[in-house]
């Protein structure tokens, strides 16, 4: 299982907001921390509703496993919460590459189809 800490990491990867070792620079990107669960709950929202019916439970802590596919947890859901965090930050470069990728990547989640019974 993944955690939200998990991908909250790697998406400070992903943003190169890391010091010169590689590792998430929380004393330069402590905002990043601060707003990194809202954030990831916003697009785990996002990601939830796009692939399932059931209720919503959002997370409490960054802690808690995340339960979608594991396609959508490795390879969408950092992009999504990678655009919103350099978007919080003004980081327009990053923010504008990571909607672009979020968006195209959004668009191949597996829907189960509805059906719908219509009289003709």
């Amino acid at each position: 299982m993944t955690t939200g800490k998990e991908i909250l990491d790697r998406v400070i990867r992903l943003l190169d907001y890391t010091d010169t070792y590689g590792q998430a620079d929380s004393l330069q990107f402590a905002e990043v921390y601060k707003r990194g669960l809202t954030v990831l709950n916003q697009i785990y929202a996002d990601l939830w509703f796009a692939e399932r019916s059931d209720p919503f439970n959002e997370l409490t802590t960054l802690d808690q496993s995340l339960d979608l596919s594991d396609r959508t947890i490795h390879d969408i859901l950092p992009y999504g919460v990678a655009m919103l965090l350099a978007q919080g930050l003004g980081d327009g470069d990053n923010q504008a590459l990571y909607a672009s990728l979020y968006n195209q990547k959004r668009c191949s989640i597996c829907r189960k189809s509805l059906r719908m019974d219509v009289l003709p």
